[in-house]
């Protein structure tokens, strides 16, 4: 890759793939809404910022002069946490922006298409008449990104342009500043809080951002055309073990209160994703340990002091 395009490129992972991507030394094309995260990125002399709104990505193409793209990373997206993540107007639009993404990469003449799903369409599996599984607060946000994917495909087809996919595992690490698990982990061991959990015995997986960073760019140089490629490791493990290691990995480890909220077992069925996949055609895995990513996270987190 010599030239590239990144959509949400002020955002936590956005920021992290624009920053490997310049260490690589590609041109990049940065748009998002915070002018602050561009200026940093600015420091680059191979960084474009462009501040702009989901609203108004149809003046992308005529905003950016400059023709023949490698890659157009799609990483914007409104609403991933709280009840944004439930609210269908909201997720509807990501729909809309995500469909238009792919046309306006056309138009910059860009070969490959790479968006950045997520694990969460692992839970809309199955035929439309099999029995109902009962939805997580996820559910929605899944549709969405699913029906972005499937639809994207379709355009991209038409228009002759390569699309590939990265669903994303739960990812952490700096800049995250949402309630993730491991984050409000470190934050309640600041002032020894203890952590009301579920029982945790499903099956549960998280990726460091580096790793979700590794994965898009493997998927984007290697990824086969239209498949799309689980970025996440190929062992999981269960929800408690996961959080009982976190614990162990802090300066000041919390009380952890598994059981307190009802187990209703995962809608995501991890024995049905090939976990492989994504190894077998481009060669990388998630291999960062989790207590060397959480340690990057506890002392980003420690410098905010964000509680």
């Amino acid at each position: 890759m010599l030239k590239v395009c990144v959509t949400g490129a002020t955002g936590f992972i956005g920021r992290r793939l624009c920053e490997k991507l310049l260490a690589n030394g590609v041109t990049v094309y940065g748009v998002g809404r915070n002018q602050k995260v561009l200026d940093e990125l600015g420091n680059s002399k191979r960084f474009h910022g462009i501040v702009l709104d989901f609203s108004e990505y149809e003046k992308l193409s005529k905003i950016i002069k400059d023709r023949d793209f490698d890659v157009f990373f799609h990483l914007a997206n409104w609403g991933v946490n709280g009840d944004d993540k439930s609210n269908y107007e909201i997720q509807l639009q990501n729909v809309k922006i995500a469909c238009d993404a792919v046309k306006i990469a056309n138009v910059l003449g860009c070969r490959r298409f790479v968006f950045i799903g997520s694990v969460d369409e692992f839970e809309i599996d199955g035929r439309p008449d099999d029995r109902y599984i009962q939805p997580t607060h996820s559910r929605i946000y899944g549709v969405a990104k699913l029906a972005a994917e499937e639809m994207g495909k379709v355009i991209a087809t038409k228009l002759g342009i390569e699309y590939v996919t990265a669903l994303l595992a739960l990812t952490y690490g700096e800049h995250n500043n949402t309630n993730i698990l491991p984050n409000v982990i470190i934050r309640n061991s600041f002032n020894g809080k203890p952590v009301d959990l579920i029982e945790g015995n499903s099956t549960f997986d998280m990726i460091y951002v580096d790793e979700a960073v590794g994965g898009i760019l493997a998927i984007a140089e290697e990824g086969l055309n239209l498949e799309s490629y689980y970025v996440g490791h190929s062992n999981v493990r269960t929800f408690k073990e996961i959080v009982e290691e976190i614990n162990s990995s802090l300066e000041n480890p919390v009380e952890l209160r598994f059981g307190v909220y009802k187990d209703k077992g995962n809608p995501i069925d991890f024995s049905k994703i090939n976990r492989e996949k994504l190894f077998l055609d481009t060669g990388y895995e998630c291999n960062i340990e989790l207590k060397e990513g959480i340690s990057n996270t506890y002392n980003w987190i420690k410098e905010q002091y964000i509680i």
